[in-house]
């Protein structure tokens, strides 16, 4: 029997199962009570595996994005999100430093006269943020079945939304909690270690912003306060579904001046997910525009899940980062939305990673996994990225020794 498209099915070894959904099949296929159920039973509170932020990137007719989920027995073992997508390096040599004399000539033939390199991609995880988002497994589950399930599974050959299937396949992210190099995850892929992940931690017994800046050394306040007094111009106003449905487009615009900037790239934002956001999430999706002069020159959005705030997108005019400190106001209400929500902990992505921590936020080594579907090539890009590292760059170190959030970090208790 054939079946619907959108909608596959495969057996896998040991009796399990796996069915890919998208599309408008997968919104009307998949229990989404079950999914939140499976999830929250297994402790996983990321806002990019919950029901909401799935049917929001499916119902995005321009992202080839699926919905994973594994069963055995009829019982749901494992969920994921996977989307076929392009990324690009943009002179990986400025953002990554190496051992090997000849990383930089073979980056430079990759890259060619335009200084970029793209390739399409298979992500088992979330394209849009970085962090523990990848999947969901049963505790039953062994290392080894998870390993298993997921190699038979990523290689197959769907075509999600018609797209070509990519040649390669990207797991991420998993935590690096040891110290020194990455290391392999799993026999057959490659680790590649990009920048930290930056994470702010909220103290529950924090009530306001000044709760906050009590807990940071003088110096440190100071620049706080500088930040407050440098945008006091912008005007901040809060965006409903009608001012996305009207204006979204302009936000994209924004952002396209940020991510014209980012070293490497993996997918992008479509206005069809600012509204769709709003439209599902409604006040657990905030969007706010800033406002200079009365004219609109930039935007950020955040998703309040159950446990985290999740800094998503932010774009703005690049001469205001200066003259009216327009990101670092953005950072600083990412901080005050995680307060007055009580979250845990607010998620602020891998970039401008010094300007994050001036603010507080504290690095999480995370790795991707990758394998290739042709074992020489394979075996090429892992000699290539045996050798080089992050470049290491001076985070600032704003809290007093005993403060909550270096406490809470986990970069300070490796295992």
């Amino acid at each position: 029997m054939q079946q619907p498209k959108g909608h596959k099915v495969f057996n896998l070894s040991n009796g399990a199962t796996v069915t890919w959904s998208w599309g408008e099949e997968a919104l009307a296929a998949i229990n989404w009570t079950e999914w939140d159920a499976f999830c929250a039973h297994q402790g996983a509170h990321s806002v990019f595996l919950e029901s909401r932020m799935m049917r929001t990137l499916l119902a995005s007719p321009a992202r080839p994005i699926a919905a994973l989920e594994w069963r055995k027995g009829g019982q749901l073992v494992g969920v994921a999100g996977v989307e076929d997508t392009c990324a690009e390096s943009v002179n990986l040599e400025s953002h990554v430093t190496s051992e090997r004399s000849w990383f930089r000539l073979v980056s430079k033939l990759l890259h060619g006269q335009s200084g970029r390199f793209q390739f399409r991609v298979r992500v088992v995880g979330t394209v849009l943020g970085s962090g523990v988002h990848g999947s969901c497994w049963s505790s039953d589950v062994t290392a080894e079945q998870e390993k298993l399930w997921v190699e038979e599974t990523a290689f197959l050959p769907v075509k999600i939304n018609g797209i070509r299937v990519p040649r390669v396949v990207m797991l991420k992210d998993e935590p690096i909690v040891h110290q020194g190099q990455r290391k392999e995850r799993w026999t057959g892929w490659i680790p590649l270690e990009f920048d930290p992940e930056m994470i702010f931690h909220l103290d529950p017994n924090w009530g306001h912003f000044d709760a906050y800046t009590a807990e940071l050394k003088t110096k440190s306040r100071t620049k706080i306060n500088r930040i407050l007094k440098l945008s006091e111009e912008l005007e901040i106003k809060s965006w409903t579904l009608e001012d996305l449905e009207e204006r979204g487009e302009d936000l994209v615009n924004l952002y396209q001046k940020v991510y014209e900037r980012s070293g490497f790239r993996l997918g992008s934002l479509h206005c069809a997910e600012l509204v769709e956001s709003k439209r599902i999430w409604k006040d657990d999706f905030v969007v706010n525009g800033y406002y200079l002069e009365g004219a609109l020159c930039g935007f950020q959005c955040a998703y309040v899940g159950t446990e985290e705030t999740e800094a998503f997108f932010v774009g703005f005019e690049p001469e205001l980062i200066k003259s009216h400190a327009i990101y670092q106001r953005m950072l600083v209400e990412f901080i005050c939305l995680g307060v007055s929500r009580k979250s845990k902990r607010v998620n602020m992505g891998r970039t401008a990673l010094e300007i994050k921590s001036s603010v507080g936020a504290l690095p999480r080594r995370l790795q991707c996994d990758v394998r290739f579907r042709n074992p020489l090539f394979h075996r090429i890009v892992h000699a290539y990225t045996r050798g080089y590292n992050p470049s290491q760059l001076s985070l600032r170190q704003p809290w007093k020794a005993e403060s909550y959030p270096v406490k809470a970090h986990s970069e300070f208790h490796p295992v």
